[in-house]
Order: structure tokens, then C-alpha cells, then sequence
């Protein structure tokens, strides 16, 4: 499995850790999981890792499909962690499609980046 969700309600956060090759199939889980865990209140806040990812075979038309569709995550705010140039590009892609369906999204290099702008503690990712 090269996806995993985690949702930690007392810190009112959704991790997703993505690694090795990413899949069409490993979105439509993560969408999946990340369904099952809603409701979510306007607290939430979404982190994406893309640290561990080797190789990205998610198609065009699987990124403009998520970007096109609601979230139960709508009212969080979301970082995407890219450190690499190809996990980067992606998720520029992505967060430029999603601008009306997930518009409160930054991608950044580091996890402490991304806690940093989330104002988490490392230890809340654990």
C-alpha cells in the first residue's frame, strides 16, 4: 500500500502519507478513506506527504478530476509537502485546478515547513 490516512481528531488534523509509486488507485483510496472519516469541523487542517514518493503514475485526468470535486475537507487549510522537483510539480498542478473546490492550499519543501504554516507541533504527526 502506497498510501496512508490518518485522522487525529484531538489535533483536528488529516495526514496522508503517500510513498513509492502513486497510483490512480492510491487517490481513489485516499479519497476513500478520507470520506469515511467525515464530518469534519472548520478546524481541520490537511497535510499531504509526498516525501517518500519515487514515482508519480497518477493520469492528468485523475488530478483535474479530485480538483473538480468537492471535499469533505472543503474548509481546511492544507499544505502538501513536495520536496522533490516531480512530487513538486504535481502538486502545483493540482493546487492551480483545485482554486475553487480547495482554495486554501500551499505546497512547500519540508514537513517542518508545513507544520510551521499549520502551527503543529511535529509531535500532533505522530
Amino acid at each position: 500500500m502506497s498510501v496512508s490516512v490518518k485522522i487525529n481528531r484531538d489535533s483536528s488534523l488529516v495526514l496522508t502519507r503517500f510513498s513509492g509509486r502513486v497510483t490512480d488507485d492510491d487517490v481513489r483510496q485516499q479519497m476513500s478513506l478520507i470520506a469515511a472519516g467525515a464530518p469534519y469541523d472548520g478546524k481541520f487542517c490537511a497535510i499531504t506527504d509526498f516525501t517518500h514518493v519515487e514515482r508519480f503514475d497518477v493520469t492528468t485526468e485523475m488530478i483535474r478530476m479530485v480538483a473538480a470535486q468537492a471535499s469533505p475537507l472543503a474548509a481546511a487549510k492544507r499544505v502538501i509537502v513536495a520536496p522533490g522537483e516531480p512530487q513538486f510539480g504535481v502538486s502545483r498542478m493540482f493546487q492551480a485546478l483545485s482554486h475553487v473546490t480547495r482554495p486554501d492550499i500551499t505546497v512547500v519543501r519540508s514537513m517542518a515547513e508545513a507544520c510551521s504554516i499549520l502551527n503543529l507541533s511535529p509531535d500532533s504527526l505522530r
